[in-house]
């Protein structure tokens, strides 16, 4: 899978092959890279704004994610994962046990809440900015993203899927289907397509 994102800020590259997957993304603001081999993961972003670094390893998996606005703190083990978002901005929590997880971000601009149950999956965001749901069951799962910059819809049926945005900046369509998948983002700021 490579994708290319081009535009003012961003530009990335991700390759994924066998086992392994690496990720790199350059910009003005970014530097990103992912590498996942086996059952290890680990992300590395740095930039003039952010420091990402993720590790996942069989059923255990960490993020950290350090910045001047962000800090981020992410664990999984086994059937339970809990996130930790916490910065100037933001506060997240995310629990999943089982079958279910739920998601919890308060902060100055954001609430988020999102709950997954066997294979029904549930987002509501609602805050200044932004009011999002996302609703899965079986093999479907549609995304409704709307606020005052952006629409988003995204439906998955069996192996295809397809998402779609449209706002002030954005435009983005992803299509999947079998063992191909393809992105598709333009606008203002971004092209990004993925094959």
């Amino acid at each position: 899978m490579s994708q290319f994102s081009a535009g003012c800020l961003i530009f990335r590259l991700d390759v994924s092959f066998f086992g392994w997957m690496s990720h790199f993304s350059a910009g003005c603001l970014i530097f990103r890279l992912d590498v996942s081999f086996f059952f290890q993961l680990s992300k590395f972003s740095a930039g003039c704004l952010n420091f990402r670094l993720d590790v996942s390893f069989f059923g255990w998996m960490s993020h950290f994610f350090s910045s001047c606005l962000n800090f981020r703190l992410d664990v999984s083990i086994f059937g339970w994962m809990s996130h930790f978002f916490s910065s100037f901005l933001n506060f997240r929590l995310v629990v999943s046990i089982f079958g279910w997880m739920s998601h919890f971000s308060a902060g100055c601009l954001i609430f988020r809440l999102d709950v997954s149950f066997f294979f029904q999956l549930s987002k509501f965001s609602a805050g200044c900015l932004n009011f999002r749901l996302d609703v899965s069951f079986f093999g479907w799962m549609s995304h409704f993203f709307s606020s005052f910059l952006n629409f988003r819809l995204d439906v998955s049926i069996f192996g295809w899927m397809s998402h779609f945005s449209a706002g002030c900046l954005i435009f983005r369509l992803d299509v999947s289907f079998f063992g191909w998948m393809s992105h598709f983002s333009a606008g203002c700021l971004i092209f990004f397509p993925a094959f």
